[in-house]
């Protein structure tokens, strides 16, 4: 049994890492500010709650150092969003906050810091890409997670913490944010809406948060360092997943793809190589594509 320290677990993926500890039987603390949103995880039991206005906070410090953890994980960031991705606070508020849970990490005992990256470090490389492919990120949230990559495993590993930075890429799922493209495109054809698309020749790698969750996990319990990828590490096609969907829907909707442009700066490809990860934890996607719909649409 593990004591677990998290930041974010009432977002998407953290409340979905926050089971998997759970079910595992660990011991987890959540670190949450007293107006996060907490509807993810309000039915779920086995974890104590500690609400924070600063992670510097010397009492906050005292009490997690007496709980004695051994890792932390820090999901928390501010602006997720397609519409916050170019807004100066991805550096000026995300990147302190995370080099501020290394620091608390160190300073109540843990052995093992875990930071979440994103698909976005990456850019727009058009292919599958490992975690030696150059980062050239093309948003100010992809800048800020590849900067608070190199800044938090660094200053981890001055403080001989054990270091590790987990690439997410698309994930999806029940729960997601339903402005997002599967939560949306489902919403739409279910209220008999045409959805206005792009002509979605996207290549996409979808994985499902539930298989984002166990490998988060692996990489805590093999206590591993560096940067992972996790992916389906296979990419589709947006008009595929689209037309899944419609089809498990049983909708008779014409999609209008094409009715808007793509962006200057759109991503036509891009697919994790998780072999890495894989290799050295086992780790593999339990959940396809047309599975992680179903349980969508099902509820």
């Amino acid at each position: 049994m593990r004591k677990i320290v998290l930041t974010g677990a009432s977002g998407f993926i953290g409340s979905a890492v926050l089971k998997q500890l759970v079910r595992d039987g660990h011991q987890a603390v959540v670190l949450a500010r007293k107006e996060s949103k907490q509807d993810r995880i309000k039915t779920l039991s086995g974890y104590q709650t500690i609400y924070y206005e600063e992670l510097s906070q010397q009492e906050l410090i005292n009490t997690l150092a007496a709980y004695g953890p051994d890792a932390f994980i820090h999901l928390a960031w501010k602006g997720v969003g397609g519409k916050d991705r170019n807004e100066a606070f991805q550096i000026t508020e995300n990147l302190p906050l995370t080099v501020h849970a290394v620091e608390l990490a160190k300073a109540i005992g843990c052995r093992h810091w875990i930071g979440i990256g994103s698909q976005a470090e990456y850019g727009n490389p058009n292919r599958k890409v490992a975690e030696t492919a150059p980062t050239n990120p093309t948003t100010l949230y992809g800048k800020a997670k590849l900067a608070s990559c190199w800044a938090s495993l660094g200053l981890a590993e001055s403080l001989e913490m054990r270091g590790s930075w987990i690439r997410v890429f698309s994930t999806y799922g029940v729960g997601d944010e339903p402005t997002w493209f599967i939560p949306y495109i489902i919403t739409e054809i279910r209220q008999g809406n045409v959805p206005k698309l792009t002509k979605c020749e996207q290549l996409w790698d979808y994985l499902y948060v539930d298989d984002a969750a166990r490998a988060i996990v692996c990489v805590l319990y093999k206590e591993l360092t560096g940067i992972y990828n996790i992916g389906s590490g296979q990419a589709i096609s947006l008009k595929s997943v689209v037309e899944l969907i419609k089809d498990t829907l049983k909708f008779p909707i014409d999609i209008e793809y094409g009715a808007i442009p793509y962006k200057n700066d759109q991503v036509m490809h891009l697919e994790a190589d998780t072999s890495k990860i894989q290799q050295l934890t086992g780790w593999m996607p339990e959940v396809t594509i047309e599975q992680g719909i179903k349980k969508m649409i099902n509820g």
